[in-house]
This record gives structure tokens, sequence and C-alpha cells, in this order.
């Protein structure tokens, strides 16, 4: 044989052999399962300025005890927020002076905690003095204090009100404020008025925080509230905007879509679960502090212009991955959902700021005939934690929320079921769903389940009106 044929045989089966290998990679590329978008999506924004004076609520206290005759309760008001209503109170207050008292004694620790005539407001999670003073007064001069960490705020109700204390309660530390132009009257009469109904709690030592247990069983409303759900493009327009209209790419990879503007931004949209994640690679890590931190954070929240900002509170700072979970809350609790519904979180990482959220949202209550549901006492949902399996040196927090489940006959509507939430590994979930061993996901699922083979009357009638007669957004 021709050495000419010779080598038209080898650069044949080099051929074939190569084109295998390519159509391998082509196969395995996960880029294939994409399909691009051929048209180009303009992009315009819009920046509402009073979004920006929302940071105040956000960040309020998201607890309020009170402390009378020996026993401390949890105020409650139904269809509002307790903390709302004495931050509403206190804001034409000043401080004219801080300073710091130390880390005091275990014993002295809990005198302050148990403190007849004392009025409490605690934050889930630290929280900033610096940050905290320039949004809880109003025209409150700057005291130009260093920097401090603290989780509640104590004042003498009772008292000669001339001072307010703070505590952190990991580290045991105290810091005393000298106030002036105090007045008490009305945050009397209002804190007189709802302890008749509030909850009767003890405070006890979970890891580094107090946690307050509810000594006998309480009795809470269920709620149902519209839907506000937004397109992913919505977003777009809000996270990659530019002074003059710019193109974004839009790539689909199964159930998820990604979204690219340039280098520097990209917004990934999950459409089984609405799960958005934004990343922006142009950010600038915050200046240092904590309070600089809590302000950037709350910056990315507001971009999503969202319609239930009201209703967000601040809920946790997370040190390890720089990150701040901001969540929804109805009638002084927190919702929770296995997808991030009604939550935002806002991280920053060396190259980026990452913001995850959903695309559904609440917006306005609705009428509903649900009964009272009876909660168990905290220390009954403690024993049966324990019968569980589990140790009580598991658990870092307890604490009372409302579930997101599906409505039974309207896409449209949300139920909100109040329950315990338990924290093991930092992790949150319904009590059940940690002695079913169950994650949340599959307790969300389970519970939609069951809604849709149930039908309830009055989340007919509530689908039938929007109406928010005898109930109110709570802020």
């Amino acid at each position: 044989m021709k050495l000419s044929n010779w080598i038209l045989r080898i650069s044949l089966i080099a051929m074939v052999i190569l084109s295998f290998i390519f159509t391998s990679l082509i196969w395995r590329n996960p880029s294939r399962q994409e399909r691009r978008s051929t048209s180009s999506m303009q992009v315009t924004t819009e920046n509402d300025p009073n979004v920006k004076k929302m940071e105040a609520t956000v960040y309020l206290p998201s607890r309020v005890y009170y402390t009378h005759g020996d026993q401390k309760q949890m105020l409650f008001q139904a269809n509002a927020s307790m903390g709302s209503r004495v931050h509403q109170e206190m804001a034409s207050w000043h401080m004219q002076q801080i300073k710091t008292i130390g880390k005091v004694s275990q014993n002295n620790y809990e005198n302050f905690l148990t403190q007849n005539g004392s009025l409490q407001l605690v934050y889930q999670d630290v929280m900033s003095f610096n940050h905290f003073e320039r949004w809880f007064f109003n025209k409150q001069p700057n005291l130009k204090s260093a920097d401090f960490h603290f989780n509640r705020i104590l004042f003498d109700l009772d008292g000669s009100g001339n001072k307010l204390i703070f505590i952190n309660d990991a580290t045991r530390t105290v810091y005393e404020a000298k106030m002036a132009n105090v007045t008490t009257n009305k945050l009397r009469d209002a804190v007189a008025k709802q302890a008749t109904g509030a909850f009767p709690v003890e405070e006890r030592r979970l890891g580094n925080s107090e946690v307050a247990f509810f000594t006998r069983p309480i009795k809470l409303q269920p709620y149902a509230y519209l839907m506000d759900q937004q397109s992913a493009n919505y977003y777009v327009s809000l996270l990659m905007p530019s002074k003059t209209a710019s193109n974004v790419d839009s790539r689909e990879i199964g159930d998820s879509t990604l979204y690219t503007a340039g280098s520097t931004r990209r917004m990934t949209a999950d459409s089984s679960t609405g799960a958005i994640e934004f990343e922006n690679y142009a950010a600038n890590f915050p200046s240092t502090g904590l309070a600089n931190f809590f302000h950037a954070t709350f910056e990315g929240l507001s971009d999503l212009q969202m319609t239930n900002l009201a209703s967000m509170r601040y809920f946790q700072y997370d040190a390890s991955r720089s990150a701040v979970i901001y969540k929804t809350f109805v009638q002084g609790f927190p919702i929770f959902n296995g997808y991030q519904k009604g939550d935002v979180t806002v991280r920053y990482t060396q190259t980026s700021e990452e913001i995850n959220f959903s695309n559904t949202n609440l917006t306005v209550p609705i009428p509903t005939d649900q009964a009272a549901q009876t909660l168990p006492a905290t220390a009954t949902i403690l024993s049966q934690l324990e019968a569980a399996g589990y140790r009580a040196n598991q658990i870092t927090d307890i604490l009372i929320g409302y579930q997101w489940t599906g409505s039974s006959n309207d896409q449209q509507v949300v139920d909100l079921q109040p329950t315990y939430y338990i924290e093991m590994k930092g992790e949150y979930r319904d009590y059940q769903s940690w002695i079913n061993h169950q994650t949340d996901q599959q307790a969300n699922a389970a519970s939609e389940q069951t809604a849709a083979s149930t039908a309830t009357p009055s989340n007919d009638a509530a689908s039938a009106s929007v109406s928010t007669s005898g109930s109110s957004q709570s802020q």
C-alpha cells in the first residue's frame, strides 16, 4: 500500500476520534441546555426616595417586654406592631451622653433582666449603637460615641425615667445613656392597655442568648394575605440599570434563567421555586464598622422596592458569611418558609454583593374566619424535642413564628399558621419538622398538600374580597 494511502487512513481515523471527543464535550457541557434569547432587553430604572425613610422601621426591635409584680410579659398588640408603638412614643427623646458600665456579674445581669417596672426592647440579634442612634430618635445630635454592640434596651418605666440601659446578652456588658426631653404618659398608657392581654414569659439561657419561654399555652390568630408576584424582568429593570438603555443577555438553563449585564452584574431566577439570586461584582465592600454594614445591606434590600417593606424587620447578622437576613413580620412574629419567601438575605464577599430573595411577597391581609390556634407552653415543646432524641444543648433558639403555606382555594392567597420554630446548627425549622426529621421544604410540601385537599369556606370568601376590614398589615 502506498505511503499516501496510509497517511490518508490515519488522518481519517484521527478525524473520527476528534469528532467523538468534541461531540462528547458538547453533550457534557451544560451550555447545550441553554436556550439563548435572540432579543435584547431594554432596561430602565426608577429609584423611590421614600423607601430610604423605611430604615428606621426595618431596624426596630422585634420584641417588647414589660415586668410588673415580678412577672415578665411579652406585650402584644393585635393587628399592629408593639415595637412600632413604643418607638412612636420614644422618638422625640434625646440622648445626652453615653458611658460604659462594663461587664457585670451573673447576679447583676439577672437583676437587670427581671427588674420590676422595666420596659425592655429586644432585638433578635446584635445591633450597632451607632446605627441605632442614627435612626431611632428624631433629630438626635451625634454623641460621637465609640460604637458598641447590644441587643437589649431597658427603661425604668415606673421610675425616674432619665436613662436607658443598653445590654449585650452574649457578653453581659452594660452601657448607660442619660436622656432628656423624656415624656412617658402616653407610653405608660400604651403599655398598661396591652399588658392586660400580654403573654407571660420567663427568659432562659440557650447558648449565648436569652430565650423567651411562654409559661402557659397561648392563642394566636391565623392570617391570610394576598400575594404580590413579580416577573424576573421586573427585578432585572431594578437591579441592572444604567443611565442609558443597556442590553441584558438572558439564557435558560433547566428551570432557571440567567441574566447578565456586561461582566459586573448577573441574576439567576428559578421558575420552579421563585428564588432569585443577584450578584453585583462592581459593588465595594462596606466601610469598616457594623453600622456601615447594616446601612449597606439595607440599601440592597431597598433596591428591590418591595411592596411590603414596612413589614420587613432585621432578623439576623451572620458574621461568618458577612450577611444580614431580613424577614417579613406579622403581628410582631417572623414568617418562615422553606423557599425564602418573605426573606431577603444581603451578603458581601471580597468580590461582590449578593442578594437572595423571592419573587413572591405578601401585600394586604384579607378577611378570614379561621379560629385562633392554641400553642402549648414552650416547656412542652422542649419536652417533645427531647423525647424525639434531641438534647437541650443542641437548641440555640426557640421562638414563635408564622408558617407560610399555600391556600386551599386560591393560588394568590397565602395562609399563615402560628407555630414554634426551633434553631439547631444554624437552621430554623418548625418543631414538628424536627420531630419528624423533615426539612423545611418537605414540611411545606406536606402542608400545601393538606391545604389542597381541605377546602375552607373562609378562604373562598377571602379570595373574593380584598377588604381589610377587621385587619391591617403589620408594621
